[in-house]
């Protein structure tokens, strides 16, 4: 069964009740409940606490940290990831829609608690201390190297080693470190670091840094194929598409290099991670709000539509009676005047004498009247009321 809770919310109720008493209860193992909390950095109880309050022993409630920078702060237990297009949709024409989202904090103050939490950030001259996912990357170009097999000079060197592609990996280095030690974790989707970015608690920031100006198909390269060292180099972070950010960029100018404002950078992208995390949050409330009015009109028509066949099929069985009730009446009327003829043709042949003759009369009498009283609804029992059968 799907529970929702807010960190708040889930945080008391482990801190109310053994994991092993609450799981069973909302229908989760305690193993998988302990698991939940900890991916919500919401703490539980250590062994043995349960047993040291019941003795009446001094035990320390730990309190619950604050969300971390765009995580969530519902916690979803028991949900179906293969859950049905009609269960979901039943599921949002029953909850109501949440009420908008609060935070204790306006981003603003969000970004001055980071500026204190990123603190200093230096780009060393060396690569000597390197994140697992850089020394990768030097990795990778140097088995590439190694494989080469070319005596032209453009391949002599790897992709990393000439001077403006150091520099942006000790850039991307110094970023990849601050932001580690926040919390968040970097990552690099190719394998020449152009699509970088940081997770932000459960929302993804990329960001690019790329030289100022991209040489156009055509224009001669550098010198051995490598970029100046000293060309200039732009750090951007793009704007969201949902509107959460319009985007930064800060870029080398005669006055100073992107190293000097790199604590403005991480800042950013950290700021960036929570602001998406509201603007989703924004969205999907909006989107629920749509959804759950689509639906509602969907059910309307489904109602009227089955309010206007059910009217239809009514309207038809009162046709049909109707229809009945006159083909009966026509059927009796037609009976009495077939009985009618037979009184008449008797009444005309009341002169018969032979015994022959009578007998071809009175033969054709009685089939006349058969075929009345089959005719006749009062007499075929269609119109019978007397065993409660009320067809007509």
């Amino acid at each position: 069964m799907r529970h929702e809770f807010t960190r708040q919310e889930l945080y008391d109720l482990v801190w109310a009740e053994p994991l092993s008493k609450l799981g069973p209860r909302l229908g989760i193992s305690d193993v998988g409940l302990a698991k939940a909390c900890r991916r919500a950095d919401i703490p539980v109880p250590e062994r043995g606490y349960w047993a040291r309050l019941q003795a009446n022993k001094l035990v320390v409630k730990r309190p619950l940290p604050p969300r971390g920078l765009g995580m969530s702060d519902a916690v979803v237990l028991g949900e179906n990831p293969y859950e049905s297009y009609e269960a979901l949709r039943a599921r949002i024409l029953a909850e109501p829609i949440p009420p908008p989202a609060t935070f204790p904090e306006t981003i603003e103050q969000v970004a001055e608690r980071v500026r204190k939490l990123v603190g200093k950030v230096r780009v060393p001259k060396t690569l000597d201390r390197t994140h697992p996912l850089i020394a990768r990357l030097i990795e990778d170009g140097e088995r590439r190297r190694e494989s080469l097999v070319v005596s032209s000079p453009i391949f002599q060197t790897t992709d990393f080693e000439a001077p403006f592609e150091r520099r942006r990996l000790r850039i991307l280095n110094a970023v990849f470190l601050a932001v580690q030690r926040c919390g968040c974790r970097p990552w690099i989707r190719d394998k020449e670091a152009h699509d970088v970015g940081i997770q932000v608690g459960e929302r993804n920031v990329s960001f690019s840094l790329e030289p100022v100006t991209q040489r156009r198909r055509g224009d001669a390269p550098a010198k051995g194929g490598k970029r100046h060292a000293r060309e200039k180099m732009k750090l951007t972070i793009p704007a969201d598409h949902d509107g959460s950010s319009t985007g930064a960029s800060w870029q080398d100018t005669d006055e100073g290099r992107i190293e000097t404002v790199l604590h403005e950078v991480i800042v950013a992208l950290l700021v960036a991670g929570e602001a998406q995390y509201r603007a989703a949050l924004h969205a999907k409330r909006e989107w629920l709000i749509a959804r759950k009015a689509e639906l509602e009109e969907e059910d309307r028509r489904r109602r009227a539509e089955e309010e206007r066949r059910e009217r239809e099929r009514l309207a038809k069985l009162e046709r049909e009676r109707l229809e009945r009730l006159f083909r009966a009446a026509n059927d009796w009327r037609r009976a009495a005047d077939l009985r009618a003829f037979v009184e008449t043709v008797r009444v005309a042949h009341r002169d018969l004498s032979t015994p022959a003759a009578l007998e071809r009369l009175e033969r054709w009498a009685n089939d006349a009247l058969a075929a009345a009283d089959r005719l006749d609804p009062l007499r075929g029992g269609e119109l019978r009321f007397d065993d409660g059968d009320t067809r007509t």
